[in-house]
């Protein structure tokens, strides 16, 4: 904590506040949730069309993949089908979602993934809710591993906060309503199973981590490497544990790919990961080098995420835990480099948490950034989150809603918007926010080598 407050004053003042009072993790919980529910009534709308797609090819016996409408692996679908269920035996939603008339020129406008389509507050909140339930695992994981990192109390609260009261992670999951929540989940429930001596589960933890979203396969070598350093001195027990923590992702995979295998779709579930690591062919010269900058950027992350693996198994065991989290740290924020979009960065969420509690409170600069670039970055499509609010209550007309996009979409020089301009910012700052970690984390050292080049040459 003196470190905290030495290194950084404001975080100081945030712990030491937060800690004095009575029931700090009840307070955090409770102004979570409500923010959270606030914001739930505000949707990307084209997000949540595309999950009541999926629940009604679902409750029509179509399967995940036998209508169109979803192109991700099952684990995200498997869920939604669990909400659905819910949803049949708990609530009568009735209509589920409307066209709006009004609306129908969102759907002509380039580059965007807008749409007239309104899912009604009662679906809306029955997909989020699960959602926030996973935010709340999630931060908990998070203060579990302060806990066991520091054994001090009042940092793992601190972890606990900035994890389930981050704007990126709010946002994803009340407005966007995006599963990488769960992803983030699984990920850092591998790391909790790995360094209590669970192989086998942390395997299929892991294995539904990245089956959910992708992201968290450039972990991999890390977690091997892992393994192996942490049973350097009995080299045979650390084969044993690479191989049940194999078989343990093999077993989950193969449970959450059966239904799939049996209906003859395998080829299906995959087809979110090739549209996103496949060159496009019949779109625009901006597409083609989008998806050539997205392939060079992964490529790029491979390579650098096997050379942070063997940096891990050289590192002494005093220090393993640290590297360990340190590196997931540095290869989320690679990933995120390109493309820095807000549900995507919910993965670094609970490593930058933890360690501008446990490790640097600088990195509360980063946090911020991430914060800030955010919220502008989300509500780029402004008054279209508000349209289920418009449709479905009293409390804003349909027609305000729409003016008021008309407004941001006002063309100020050639095709380039108000509404433009904000998408462009939030993801600059995202992506500053994002690059602020490698500054944080190798500045001190840049700046040494600088000095150091300076002294030599007397420059």
């Amino acid at each position: 904590m003196e470190a905290c407050e030495r290194s950084d004053p404001i975080g100081g003042r945030i712990c030491s506040r937060l800690c004095s009072v009575k029931h700090p993790i009840l307070l955090i919980i409770v102004a979570g949730i409500v923010i959270r529910l606030v914001l739930m009534s505000a949707s990307m709308v084209y997000d949540l069309d595309y999950w009541a797609v999926v629940i009604r090819n679902i409750e029509s016996g179509e399967g995940l993949y036998d209508a169109e409408g979803y192109y991700y692996t099952p684990v995200w679908g498997y869920i939604l089908g669990f909400i659905a269920a819910c949803q049949s035996m708990l609530l009568e939603l009735g209509e589920v979602a409307v066209r709006v008339l009004e609306a129908f020129p969102v759907e002509i406008i380039p580059e965007t993934y807008y749409t007239a389509t309104a899912p009604s507050i009662a679906f809306i909140y029955s997909v989020k809710i699960p959602l926030m339930i996973f935010d709340l695992i999630l931060a908990y994981l998070v203060m579990v591993l302060a806990k066991d990192y520091t054994g001090d109390s009042k940092k793992a609260v601190l972890a606990f906060a900035f994890t389930f009261l981050f704007p990126v992670l709010m946002l994803s999951s009340g407005v966007i309503g995006m599963p990488d929540t769960i992803a983030a989940v699984f990920t850092i429930l591998t790391i909790v199973l790995l360094r209590k001596d669970m192989p086998f589960l942390a395997g299929a933890s892991f294995s539904l981590a990245v089956l959910t979203k992708f992201f968290p396969v450039f972990m991999i070598f890390v977690f091997v490497a892992y393994l192996i350093a942490k049973n350097r001195g009995n080299p045979r027990r650390g084969v044993s544990q690479v191989s049940m923590a194999v078989a343990g992702a093999l077993l989950a995979t193969l449970i959450v790919f059966a239904p799939q295998i049996i209906e003859g779709n395998i080829e299906q579930c995959f087809q979110f990961i090739f549209d996103r690591t496949s060159t496009v062919t019949g779109g625009t010269m901006f597409d083609s080098i989008v998806s050539i900058l997205r392939i060079v950027a992964y490529a790029v992350v491979l390579v650098l995420s096997i050379y942070l693996a063997m940096r891990v198994v050289r590192c002494k065991p005093e220090a393993l835990d640290k590297s360990l989290m340190k590196t997931c740290l540095i290869i989320a924020a690679l990933c995120l480099v390109y493309p820095p979009t807000t549900q995507y960065m919910v993965l670094i969420v609970p490593f930058l948490a933890f360690w501008l509690t446990c490790g640097d409170s600088r990195y509360l600069l980063s946090w911020k950034i991430m914060a800030i670039g955010s919220i502008v970055y989300v509500f780029a499509s402004n008054a279209l989150t508000i349209m289920p609010l418009a449709v479905w209550t009293d409390l804003i007309s349909i027609d305000t809603v729409v003016a008021v996009f008309d407004w941001f979409n006002t063309t100020l020089v050639g095709s380039v918007s108000i509404r433009s301009l904000q998408f462009i910012a939030g993801g600059i700052v995202q992506c500053i926010g994002v690059v602020s970690v490698f500054y944080i984390m190798y500045g001190d050292r840049l700046r040494g080598m600088r000095g150091s080049a300076v002294e030599r040459t007397g420059l």
